[in-house]
């Protein structure tokens, strides 16, 4: 009977190492996490891709496969796929209380893979630039976060290989039936700073939304559709953007353990061709072109994410990322195909 046992004992580990070691289960370990939300007919958990205000939000809407609306703690969400990844996209609202208040609902609901923020932001880098930084400071608490290093990796290849030119063209005023044309006089491209700010001018209140409002001051979802670059040198500063909801989505993503990244196009900088008017002219002129850019940025990383989960020779890179050795992942990603 000993040996019987022995023998069955010895059986089950052999066959238990041949369940690990076969093809479907070790396919299915290297799904895990964040590749998993990537991928035809994937139904693992989404990416969370949030903006500030209507329009930030409105070129992802315009390019998503929205599949469903729902309504958590008072807000509206689509989700659906974008760039073959599953997300949800949704609206923080304006101001540091608020995208703390929606980040932690948007956490406890959806358990998101990661959080994306893919907005517009003031900066001494130029209008419709798009700037990535590593890590979001906030200022009332003097606080800094980081950005997720591995998914700061996977931007900086989407942003080699974007869906479409950044934009360097849009109407002034946006909403105006006579607004004219203006085109920037140089080319927009991304940079990767190194320190993003969000200051609180509300002092501690959350900013209501207007029914309403329209595309910057109001509470609905954008109406969903019914169907290479080269390096930038960093400005002459410290902070290279500055909103007022970035660093607090960062700060709640890091205290539940959710991989965060941000991209925060410049609608109010420098080289505007009508002079240099500074906030808020410039950014009521130019926050159009500044969500479009940001949202090509973040197409860019949703599609490299989803050609990394699909990719057989990944495997290796989507287990690291499963299991949240987020640098290790990020030194085994290629470098880039262009820029830098």
């Amino acid at each position: 009977m000993a040996d019987s046992g022995a023998r069955r004992r010895r059986v089950a580990a052999v066959l238990l190492a041949a369940v690990i070691a076969s093809p479907a289960v070790a396919a299915s370990g290297a799904r895990r996490g964040l590749c998993a939300a990537a991928g035809e007919g994937s139904t693992g958990p989404h990416v969370a891709v949030l903006s500030a205000f209507p329009a930030e939000l409105a070129p992802l809407v315009a390019t998503a496969q929205v599949e469903t609306t729902v309504e958590i703690d008072g807000r509206r969400y689509y989700t659906g796929r974008l760039e073959g990844v599953r997300v949800v996209l949704g609206l923080t609202g304006i101001g540091l209380v608020n995208a703390a208040q929606t980040t932690d609902s948007v956490i406890r609901s959806f358990t998101p893979a990661a959080i994306v923020m893919s907005a517009v932001a003031g900066s001494p880098h130029r209008i419709g630039d798009v700037v990535v930084p590593a890590q979001w400071l906030e200022q009332s608490s003097g606080d800094s976060f980081p950005v997720n290093p591995a998914m700061l990796e996977l931007v900086r290849r989407g942003a080699a290989a974007l869906p479409a030119p950044l934009h360097d063209c849009t109407p002034v005023p946006p909403t105006s039936p006579d607004a004219m044309t203006v085109c920037l006089p140089y080319d927009p491209v991304v940079v990767f700073g190194q320190l993003g700010e969000s200051a609180d001018p509300f002092n501690g209140k959350p900013v209501p939304c207007a029914p309403g409002g329209g595309e910057i001051f109001g509470c609905e979802l954008p109406a969903a559709p019914t169907a290479g670059l080269r390096a930038h040198p960093a400005a002459a500063t410290d902070v290279e953007a500055q909103d007022m909801e970035t660093a607090a989505v960062a700060r709640v993503a890091a205290q539940q353990r959710v991989p965060f990244v941000a991209m925060r196009a410049v609608s109010d900088g420098a080289g505007d061709p009508l002079g240099d008017r500074g906030f808020p002219a410039q950014f009521f002129d130019y926050y159009r072109l500044a969500a479009e850019n940001a949202a090509l940025v973040t197409r860019g990383f949703l599609a490299e994410l989803d050609r990394l989960a699909t990719t057989r020779s990944a495997r290796r890179i989507c287990r690291l990322l499963a299991h949240h050795r987020w640098r290790r992942a990020a030194a085994r990603l290629p470098p880039e195909s262009g820029g830098t």
